[in-house]
């Protein structure tokens, strides 16, 4: 069993996207185009060195701002992290290049990892959320990495008033075309969320004043941490986020924070086995004392979605609350 369980992760804070709630609208003090937020190869290898890597089940490819398809070198270091048996599993809106791009990442990759496909709807609703992406380039994209027969290939729809109507059409054209799963994600977003039905988000409808005040850490739980791609690391994605933002009011950094929590100057190992994290575990005990940010995440509300996916070749449904604890 390897010792570190996930470190989510993003390749660059470029976006090809402009979906409409999307993080990288709110204010930030940085410019999301900056080199220093985008990983070159060498720098990759720096942070995930081969002792970590050959320590960790899995490299999470998930962007607060960015895509990782948008680094040129994507290809290069998914090759890299595959040399050291690391999983990954890659979320991506899957909106550029083209299918001999696709085959090439398909076939980097293994039976045991994971690429998300993000298909908000199918070819009249997809970009009105997925703005500058076409259904029809991210469907072909996706298709051609199940010809290669190695990931599993997970179709994402996030369900908005506009797309609600379809998505059992949506589910049944996964099943014809192969995708291993397929999930339904019910939005927190203001944008255009849905307004009745079976998908309207339990934030919508729950009277919080019923659920315990208790922070349960969701990131801590899992064992998992957020690393930007500059180096920095933060307990969660949302942490790590806010970070950026133009007004850091919603959770505490230390003024050494860039000094000590920085992957490129200091071992991820060092890192992560910091006092810092018990410290912030026991300070998160106190409900009404803890930050904002913890409060909103993971506090009475553990998470900004539900989530049902669905195997489709065993049709297992696995369901991630927004309630506490699941």
């Amino acid at each position: 069993m390897r010792k570190y369980r996930q470190i989510t992760t993003e390749l660059t804070f470029r976006c090809n996207a402009k979906c409409p709630a999307c993080h990288r609208l709110k204010p930030l003090r940085i410019d999301l185009n900056d080199e220093q937020y985008t990983y070159t190869l060498d720098r990759f290898k720096q942070v995930f060195y081969p002792e970590f890597l050959e320590q960790l089940d899995w490299i999470v490819l998930n962007g607060n701002f960015g895509d990782s398809i948008m680094n040129k070198e994507f290809r290069e270091i998914i090759t890299y992290v595959k040399k050291y048996g690391t999983r990954l599993n890659i979320h991506t809106n899957g909106g550029i290049h083209g299918s001999d791009y696709w085959t090439d990442v398909g076939n980097i990759l293994t039976t045991e990892d994971i690429i998300n496909f993000d298909l908000d709807g199918l070819e009249d609703t997809h970009s009105i959320y997925r703005i500058n992406t076409k259904f029809e380039n991210v469907f072909n994209n996706a298709r051609s990495v199940i010809a290669t027969n190695r990931p599993q290939v997970h179709w994402k729809y996030i369900v908005f008033e506009h797309n609600k109507h379809q998505v059992e059409k949506a589910k049944e054209l996964a099943i014809s075309e192969g995708f291993h799963s397929f999930s339904t994600v019910k939005t927190g977003r203001a944008y255009a969320a849905p307004t009745s039905g079976e998908y309207v988000h339990l934030k919508k409808k729950s009277d919080l004043s019923k659920l315990p005040k208790e922070i349960n850490c969701s990131w801590d739980s899992w064992g998992k941490w957020y690393v930007a791609p500059n180096g920095l690391v933060f307990r969660c994605c949302w942490t790590g986020a806010h970070y950026f933002d133009k007004e850091q009011d919603r959770f505490f950094y230390l003024d050494t924070f860039e000094e000590l929590f920085d992957a490129t100057k200091v071992s991820l190992e060092k890192i992560i086995s910091y006092q810092y994290w018990d410290k912030l575990r026991t300070y998160l005990k106190g409900y009404d004392r803890s930050f904002p940010i913890c409060r909103q995440q993971c506090g009475k509300i553990i998470s900004s979605r539900e989530k049902i996916e669905e195997n489709l070749s065993t049709g297992e449904r696995t369901v991630f609350s927004a309630g506490l604890g699941t």
